[in-house]
């Protein structure tokens, strides 16, 4: 059976050629696919192919491929990609307040952080109606896909860093690692939180995320990013069952009538540099389709195929295969609000990189031996649950706003959100950025010049608000309407609001005072009452890039748009492999459960085909 995939999206369709790459979740499939001689598989993206030549974005991360291939010299932090040529540049609809991008980073872009939820949230994905997708399938598959790398006695000594290797894989095809330097904020936040009373969590990642900890990052020992691309991808391409094309598209799928009212997918629509167009067919029997475009682009191109909701799909002339209205819709994101802090003299965070230029030559040199600041992605997690930042009262007051149901969130993820709340189950992530962010891409003008600073990123981890994603025209040049609908939920915007006060404390403590100036410098300290608090969030409000929920996995009955196989509900060989089948957000950084979602998926493709 031949499997393809297609650009943008990542379709890999049998007996026929195809795209990929929604990175991390079409090359787990495809690798885990690859290994049975009964597929052929194509793989094929849109965006250029970053090994074919070098992409200078300031020197901080260097893969070294073979004598063939340039170096590929790339930034360490996601966020140096936006505005590139392999920046989507996505924009959201107009927000009733300060709205930012949203990016959809994956595995050869993103923040990197390797950090694990509770079982209770995975749990709840199953307790939707989706037997067999829970902890015990995601942790294993988890597992599946990383590589841990136990750190060096003199990293331990040196920053103290804990890992339980049981609780991690250790054959994945994703090194996960520790970095080679830990600045000098994340090792004081670890010694705040403690001092605020919070668990110092010595094993994060074996289904108990609640306290501060060590968290590893999808990086070498030697500070290079891994990928699913590096991981999955490269050593598997050398084989006679795939082929790899870039710079193709997949602009429609081609639906036709099938028995018993549902629909096949005969094929896929491809556009190629020249613009011309050419016609995949899944020629075998029992040949599939599978899509991958991530949060994104997965419910544009369902949409521009005819599948989705006719209120949507009318009024852009085409025509509804399938009434299917969960395609789309229940967007959920996690929302970030920072702080700013200033450092005392003479401790210097990245930001000095930007002032001092022996110290930005010095770092560069380090980093060519994998050592230095220039290895470092995140490393401390504190994840807290309602009952810690809010007061008793508060907590009773919560209970209050939760009374009514938000209009954009089901009664069951409402249901499920409320148990969690008053749980234990994180609800506020607090880390930090080793520089000055009051906003992912803009310092502001309250930067002090050849001053370093160190900002709080704190996240509303499970809000109520939901959004969507839909087309607005019938070419898939333009892109979707992407409407977050972020902090739509009163309780949303007083929560990440309290969260936000709470912050402060940690820069009150005694850890924290011997390294920061003690005026804070974002928002500021006339930020004060709960009013003010929640303004800012109004107008500071950012996404977590954690989108999930557009193809859901949820009962058709309930807007889902795929069942428990991973199937398009009136379809008989379409499937989705991406985090846009997740209903419910987690308390973690999604990489890991995207990864997870690609190795489920293979399973699962390559059990309906024995």
């Amino acid at each position: 059976m031949k499997l393809l995939g297609f650009g943008t999206a990542v379709l890999f369709v049998a007996r026929v050629s195809g795209t990929i790459i929604d990175l991390k979740t079409s090359s787990a499939s495809a690798q885990a696919i690859l290994q049975s001689t009964n597929f052929e598989l194509s793989l094929e993206e849109e965006q250029p192919d970053l090994r074919s030549r070098a992409v200078y974005l300031r020197m901080q991360e260097r893969r070294y491929w073979s004598s063939k291939r340039e170096d590929l010299v790339s930034e360490k932090n996601g966020f140096a990609f936006a505005k590139t040529d392999i920046d989507w540049l996505y924009v959201t609809t107009p927000q009733k307040h300060a709205s930012g991008r949203v990016l959809g980073g994956d595995s050869s872009v993103n923040g990197l952080v390797w950090v694990r939820g509770p079982k209770a949230e995975y749990d709840a994905i199953g307790s939707l109606g989706n037997p067999g997708w829970n902890w015990d399938a995601f942790y294993a598959a988890m597992r599946k896909a990383e590589s841990l790398n136990i750190p060096s006695p003199e990293l331990t000594r040196e920053f103290g860093f804990q890992v339980q290797p049981q609780s991690l894989g250790s054959t994945g095809p994703v090194d996960v690692s520790f970095p080679d330097f830990l600045p000098i904020g994340h090792q004081k936040l670890v010694e705040a939180s403690i001092e605020l009373g919070h668990t110092f969590n010595k094993d994060p990642y074996s289904g108990n995320n609640t306290g501060v900890f060590y968290s590893l990052s999808s990086e070498t020992t030697q500070g290079v990013r891994d990928s699913s691309e590096t991981g999955y991808l490269d050593p598997v391409m050398a084989r006679k069952n795939l082929v790899v094309l870039s710079n193709a598209l997949a602009t429609r799928l081609n639906i036709t009538n099938a028995k018993g009212g549902q629909v096949t997918t005969s094929g896929v629509q491809v556009r190629f540099p020249d613009g011309s167009i050419q016609f995949a067919k899944v020629e075998s029997l029992g040949g599939e389709v599978i899509l991958s475009g991530g949060v994104i682009r997965t419910p544009q191109l369902l949409e521009l195929s005819g599948i989705g909701d006719p209120r949507v799909l009318s009024p852009q002339g085409i025509d509804v295969k399938i009434d299917l209205p969960g395609v789309g819709a229940n967007f959920e994101d996690h929302t970030i609000v920072t702080l700013v802090y200033q450092l005392k003299e003479p401790f210097l965070s990245f930001d000095a990189l930007g002032y001092n230029e022996t110290l930005k030559a010095e770092q560069q040199e380090l980093f060519k031996s994998g050592k230095g600041w220039l290895t470092f992605a995140q490393g401390v997690v504190n994840m807290e649950p309602a009952h810690v930042i809010l007061t008793p009262a508060e907590q009773e007051e919560a209970r209050q706003r939760l009374q009514v149901k938000p209009p954009t969130i089901s009664e069951d993820e409402f249901s499920v959100i409320k148990d969690q709340i008053f749980s234990g189950v994180p609800m506020v992530e607090y880390i930090l950025f080793n520089s000055f962010q009051n906003g992912f891409f803009a310092s502001g003008n309250l930067k002090e010049a050849n001053r370093s600073y160190v900002s709080m990123a704190v996240t509303h981890v499970h809000p109520l608000s939901r959004g969507g994603v839909h087309i607005n025209t019938s070419s898939i040049d333009d892109h979707p309407n992407i409407d977050p609908n972020f902090i739509e939920s009163e309780f949303d915007r007083w929560f990440l609001a309290k969260a936000a006060a709470y912050g402060r404390k940690f820069f009150e403590t005694d850890a924290m005072r011997e390294i920061f100036e003690p005026q804070e410098t974002f928002p500021g300290t006339n930020i004060t009452t709960q009013a003010q608090w929640e303004q800012f969030v109004m107008d500071s409000v950012n996404p977590g890039y954690h989108p999930v929920g557009t193809a859901s996995l949820l009962p058709r009955a309930k807007n889902g748009v795929v069942d428990s196989k991973l199937k398009v509900y009136g379809t008989t060989n379409l499937r989705v492999a991406d985090v846009s089948v997740m209903p419910l957000l987690i308390s973690a950084h999604t990489q890991p459960a995207a990864y997870a979602i690609g190795e489920m998926a293979a399973s699962i493709i390559k059990g309906s085909h024995p």
